[in-house]
């Protein structure tokens, strides 16, 4: 899993059938600083997230072990909100 922050969400109108039930959101992956990495994934939201949510992201075939993503060609769903975060950095 990675730590992600949800910054758009995508609109379609033309799309295959499996994805039309589904919230597609961009996602800026953070790195190990919780800092910006530079790197943006599209991911199917299986929560209920919002725009500037933390968000834990799960990637590859884990991505599809969830009841909303079993059917759906996806590669990273967003599997957790984040409410905080303990520890050191």
């Amino acid at each position: 899993m990675d730590i992600a922050k949800v910054v758009g969400s995508i609109t379609s109108v033309s799309k295959i059938e499996q994805l039309k039930p589904v919230k597609l959101f961009v996602v800026h992956v953070l790195d190990g600083d919780f800092q910006n990495s530079g790197k943006y994934i599209v991911a199917v939201d299986t929560i209920g997230v919002g725009y500037g949510d933390l968000v834990l992201i799960t990637t590859g075939s884990a991505a599809k072990m969830t009841e909303i993503t079993k059917e759906i060609p996806t590669d990273t769903s967003i599997v957790a909100r984040m409410d905080g975060l303990e520890g050191e950095k």
